[in-house]
């Protein structure tokens, strides 16, 4: 079965150079402790996505202004990397964001992140688990705060995939995410989302799937709970030598508790083009429903599409652009841009530097919803 094909462009796609970094401490003879730091500057116009609008007769400024400011970022951490080689492979990693702003220190943070992965692999069955706890403090196009989005998230799950027969497989596991907000304003929530899928062989290099996975949405607001079911055909696998991804697409249900259900074309698409030796183009489809930070029911529609160019041997260049059309089923809709353009010079196996640029831009159906937001990024990774 072809899973070996696109675990294996995964796994190199996330670890890139910094996996032939030295350790800072050898454990053993399959497991090692890497020390890490990234510190930065960022040169950012709108550091909440706020808006000017002043409401007719209202009293006092914008709700949320515009506020652009110098941000300094700095995040030492350590990395423990286990079961190299072996059929138990893992990685532990605790990561502290330290963020100062020059012109706005109220919106100083220090936050924490860890995250734990494993993966077990043999030739009939693959099993990955992951569990993270991230303290977050930002907004985001359906989250806005004037004093930023702070909440607590954590995430667990677990999925394994075995043989059947020797061209059928079939994949399940389940995905739970716990979502803590700070403001009383903002609407905590619980996700469980468990899939199952089934892979038959049609080629050496390409399954096709039959699926399906529910996902149930608990929140605060009771009204907001929901209940939803995608159920898919599709494919995954080596398409032709350069085309490598999955395509999942079908039919999706939305239940809510409060009523107001929604049915809606189910879509889920990763692809990656080897378009040379040295570039690789990305793009992506989906359609999905979700809930906000408020608690409001969405259907949400995205496109990706992206470039990551090995210029030299030293010289990456990358890019993105992202395109999403937010169905809110109680408001006007959103329609929501961001494109990013970055690139990353490796001095050597330890260092490595990343300059950014990052636009969004939101056109809200709502008076008041729009923003525009630059930012300019320049930061120095460590990993030892």
């Amino acid at each position: 079965m072809n899973k070996t094909i696109i675990s294996a462009a995964v796994a190199a796609s996330l670890l890139g150079s910094s996996a032939l970094a030295a350790p800072f401490m050898a454990i053993g003879s399959s497991a090692e402790l890497f020390v890490t730091a990234k510190a930065g500057i960022e040169f950012n116009d709108n550091v909440t996505l706020g808006n000017d609008y002043v409401a007719p007769g209202a009293v006092g400024g914008p709700s949320n202004p515009v506020r652009d400011d110098t941000v300094f970022l700095f995040a030492p951490g350590l990395s423990y990397e286990f079961g190299k080689n072996a059929l138990v492979s893992g990685k532990l990693a605790y990561t502290e964001n330290i963020t100062r702003y020059s012109d706005n220190s109220d919106l100083d943070s220090e936050l924490s992140d860890v995250t734990f992965t494993i993966q077990h692999k043999d030739e009939k069955s693959s099993t990955k688990g992951k569990a993270s706890y991230r303290q977050l403090n930002q907004n985001t196009v359906d989250l806005r705060s004037p004093t930023l989005s702070r909440r607590d998230v954590f995430n667990a799950g677990v999925e394994h995939e075995m043989e059947m027969t020797a061209k059928s497989s079939i994949l399940f596991g389940v995905d739970y995410t716990d979502t803590d907000y700070e403001q009383a304003s903002f609407t905590d929530r619980t996700r469980t989302e468990i899939p199952l899928r089934y892979y038959y062989e049609l080629t050496p290099k390409v399954d096709m799937s039959f699926g399906a996975q529910f996902r149930q949405t608990d929140t605060d607001t009771v009204t907001a709970d929901a209940e939803d079911w995608f159920y898919s055909v599709g494919a995954r696998g080596e398409f032709t030598p350069k085309l490598t991804g999955f395509l999942r697409l079908g039919v999706t249900d939305r239940n809510l508790k409060a009523g107001g259900d929604r049915t809606a074309f189910g879509l889920k698409s990763d692809f990656s083009y080897a378009y040379s030796e040295k570039t690789s183009l990305t793009f992506g489809l989906g359609n999905d429903f979700g809930t906000s930070g408020v608690g409001l029911s969405q259907e949400n529609f995205d496109a990706f599409v992206g470039f990551n160019s090995k210029i030299s041997p030293d010289f990456t260049l990358g890019s993105r652009l992202t395109y999403r059309k937010i169905d809110y089923f109680t408001r006007a809709d959103d329609t929501y841009w961001q494109g990013t353009l970055s690139g990353d010079y490796i001095f050597n196996e330890y260092f490595q530097v990343r300059g950014e640029f990052n636009y969004k831009n939101n056109e809200s159906g709502v008076v008041g919803g729009d923003f525009d937001n630059t930012v300019f990024s320049l930061s120095a990774r460590l990993r030892y």
